[in-house]
């Protein structure tokens, strides 16, 4: 049900992937966390928290949540997946604030700010087919891709000199960086491009 796929000192990144009709166990929250659910379609679910009663949840294609299980409260629950398709979801649990932060929110050509808490802001970038963005992300994040493509990345010392290389990306990758400037990302396929930078704090 719950599959660790990334793990460092600031973040750990859990896979949630179920079929429809199965609950899981009995399972704890008790880190801040960022939620990324990547069901085309959508989910429905029924969410079992302990002490209450049962309730009913949907969650939208490419919806992120923020859930403070450790600033606020652990939560303990079951999730029953009621949506006809299998469940993926993105659980990235917030550990720690890196050695590099930014006061104020990064404002760059193809992105937008979809989601701001204390300890993280999240950013969803999105290219067309064709184009090219440069970026400089001065900041610790994690990459969610929701819409996978192939994506040529390059990246130059400003004297003249670069190196690029394809990278073809899919559908829930998520990859741990450090800050970077004057990468330039091109989507060199052939169906949109978009992706979730979520900076640490």
């Amino acid at each position: 049900r719950h599959t660790t796929i990334l793990s460092n000192r600031y973040a750990r990144v859990l896979r949630v992937q179920f079929p429809d009709g199965e609950t899981t166990l009995a399972h704890r929250h008790a880190e801040d966390s960022l939620y990324f659910f990547l069901v085309e379609g959508g989910l429905d679910v029924v969410n079992h928290v302990k002490g209450s009663d049962p309730a009913c949840d949907c969650m939208d294609f490419g919806e992120v949540r923020y859930g403070t299980h450790k600033s606020d409260a652990p939560l303990v629950h079951r999730i029953t997946n009621k949506s006809g398709r299998e469940m993926l979801c993105l659980d990235a649990e917030v550990l720690g604030s890196p050695p590099v932060t930014m006061p104020l929110p990064m404002h760059a050509e193809c992105h937008e700010i979809v989601k701001v808490r204390d300890r993280v802001r999240v950013y969803k970038l999105v290219l067309e087919p064709g184009m090219s963005v440069e970026v400089s992300y001065t900041f610790f994040y994690l990459s969610v891709v929701l819409r996978g493509a192939m994506v040529k990345m390059e990246i130059g010392d400003g004297g003249g000199h670069s190196v690029a290389w394809p990278v073809e990306m899919v559908l829930g990758d998520v990859e741990w960086n450090s800050p970077v400037v004057g990468m330039v990302l091109t989507n060199t396929g052939e169906t949109v491009f978009e992706q979730y930078i979520a900076e640490w704090r």
